[in-house]
């Protein structure tokens, strides 16, 4: 039989669900679920990345020993934060949608590109902490000099369990970009 895991990483939990399909029907069974949550650092609201990688391997670990035969994984999170990388590391902190760092971009944003425009490109809707006002904050900070790549954070996650880098579609969709 083929088992899946999915890993839904929300903001306050995380679970690790293995489905397979049965007489024609999809059966499911959570395996493993985890605390989560942004974690106050320098008056920022940020994600502690290394421990929710710790909390990915370590559900795996409890999925495969109930079901040995697992043949795929994917990872879920929310759609707009990310992790940038210089080369090989990470640039810390993580910032969490919820941090209010976005709240002076958003217009400096907005005189570049209008947000009708940005919408009709896009299709997003107007969210002060979409990935676009994060970058720009981060381009203001200067976050961003020397930074080779950007994978949003179920990206950043499986680059660390497989070490492949790949930016999902449906995942970058979500950006506002």
């Amino acid at each position: 039989m083929n088992y899946y895991l999915a890993i839904d990483i929300g903001a306050s939990s995380g679970r690790h669900i293995v489905g397979w399909m049965e007489d024609g029907t999809l059966q499911t069974k959570e395996v493993y679920r985890f605390p989560n949550g942004v974690v106050r650092q320098d008056g920022h609201l940020v994600w502690n990345i290394e421990e929710l990688l710790y909390w990915v391997k370590t559900g795996i670990a409890e999925a495969r020993k109930q079901f040995s035969t697992i043949i795929s994984l994917a990872i879920d999170t929310w759609g707009v934060d990310y992790v940038l990388l210089k080369g090989e590391g990470e640039v810390f902190p993580v910032y969490s949608y919820r941090d209010s760092r976005t709240e002076s971009t958003i217009s400096q944003v907005h005189e570049i590109i209008p947000f009708s425009q940005l919408y009709r490109r896009t299709g997003c809707q107007f969210q002060p902490f979409n990935t676009i006002y994060q970058l720009w904050a981060d381009r203001q900070s200067g976050r961003l000099k020397g930074v080779t790549d950007l994978l949003m954070i179920p990206e950043y996650l499986l680059y660390k369990l497989c070490g492949v880098k790949v930016r999902e579609y449906t995942n970058a969709t979500t950006t506002g970009l």
